[in-house]
């Protein structure tokens, strides 16, 4: 009877201690920031679901943003993952880093593919060259008519182009999206006539758009958006290409004078997670991630950013700056021919240059435009907030 009661506890103990190893925090950033107790599941455990813990195993996500707690794009992110939370019955806990806290524009990528961190929201404009067919978004004058449409243009670009999706096969894909329109804004002159572009030094994101100013007969100047501010306010650049949520996120609309709701382009963005994170979570969280990955975070995000057109230009208003559209003259240059598809070319070489039939894969991508945008015509003719999203799940 001792044995038998001296094996029991034996085994007892042996239960006891694996089960404790179950929590290990391999996730955790280099520096130490990770909130104590994270239960981030083990990084081997990649598609092995049999040993995920028990149900009352409470999971949590470092969250990274280089945008301020503020900004628009931190808003959608923090409300999709209090969802999740909610749903999970607080088994899934988010901790957000917002700002650039934890990990630079340039590094929140790379953290979330090694486990450093384990959620992301990013641009490609920060990571030119690795995300080339994602860059359509960004190629100005193709059609997209708003956040909502560009967010499902890169939707199906990912379902559709295979190679989009290889794009992403380092993480699991929470959302895909376009951020809110970009207008022109300018100090001291006004873009009244397709004259007013020359002498323009443009502060814009990316090799793509920067390539449509130039065209333009501006000059594009690559800088920090950190910087714009004050570049602006001491006249270093007298105009800027940036979306309405930038202009509101870093106050630009206290030296903006006048701003054309040109609308020439979009930006390509994404919410990622740790893959790793992903598969080593029990089926039913699984569930709930997908079920809010994809279309319905990525139609909010869209309808989140299409918002910022209104109230920011609002706010633009109520600093003195001038609001306005452009002539026709100035529509017609932006979107002739000539300049269009130089640009367009250039893209198509991007991609031949990456090894990519650029050809092929800009027409899909354009096509899958043209089936699109009808749908989302009306997307801007009424004022909105993002404050009036309802949609369920």
């Amino acid at each position: 009877m001792k044995k038998a009661i001296s094996v029991v506890l034996v085994l007892v103990m042996l239960f006891a201690l694996c089960a404790g190893c179950g929590n290990g925090n391999n996730n955790a950033p280099a520096d130490n920031n990770t909130p104590a107790d994270n239960n981030n599941a083990p990084a081997d455990n990649k598609d092995n679901n049999a040993s995920a813990p028990a149900d009352d195993t409470v999971y949590e996500f470092v969250v990274v943003n280089h945008d301020t707690s503020e900004s628009m794009c931190e808003a959608y992110v923090e409300t999709i993952c209090q969802m999740m939370e909610e749903e999970s019955g607080g088994r899934m806990k988010f901790v957000f880093y917002p700002g650039g806290s934890l990990y630079g524009a340039t590094e929140t990528l790379d953290a979330v593919k090694d486990g450093s961190a384990d959620i992301c929201r990013t641009c490609t404009s920060f990571y030119g060259g690795r995300f080339p067919i994602s860059e359509f978004i960004n190629l100005c004058q193709t059609g997209m008519n708003s956040a909502q449409c560009a967010s499902e243009v890169f939707r199906r670009m990912y379902d559709e182009i295979p190679e989009c999706k290889a794009e992403f096969d380092d993480w699991k894909v929470l959302c895909l999206m376009s951020a809110a329109t970009f207008p022109i804004s300018t100090t001291g002159k006004k873009v009244e006539t397709p004259e007013d572009f020359k002498g323009l030094q443009v502060r814009v994101a990316g090799t793509i758009p920067s390539m449509y100013f130039n065209a333009l007969g501006a000059t594009s100047v690559a800088m920090a958006t950190s910087e714009t501010y004050e570049s602006m306010e001491k006249g270093v650049i007298n105009a800027i290409c940036n979306d309405w949520h930038n202009i509101d996120a870093f106050r630009l609309y206290e030296v903006i004078d006048y701003c054309m709701k040109a609308n020439p382009g979009y930006s390509s963005c994404f919410v990622l997670m740790n893959q790793d994170k992903y598969n080593a979570l029990p089926d039913d969280l699984k569930a709930i991630v997908d079920k809010y990955a994809g279309g319905y975070f990525s139609e909010m995000a869209g309808y989140y950013w299409d918002s910022c057109e209104f109230w920011v230009a609002d706010k633009m208003i109520d600093n003195g700056a001038e609001v306005y559209e452009p002539s026709q003259e100035v529509l017609d240059y932006m979107t002739s021919d000539e300049i269009v598809n130089s640009v367009h070319e250039y893209y198509i070489n991007y991609l031949n240059e990456k090894g990519l039939d650029g050809q092929a894969i800009y027409d899909k991508c354009m096509q899958i435009v043209a089936e699109v945008a009808p749908n989302h015509e009306n997307d801007l003719d009424t004022p909105f907030n993002y404050t009036d999203w309802d949609k369920e799940a």
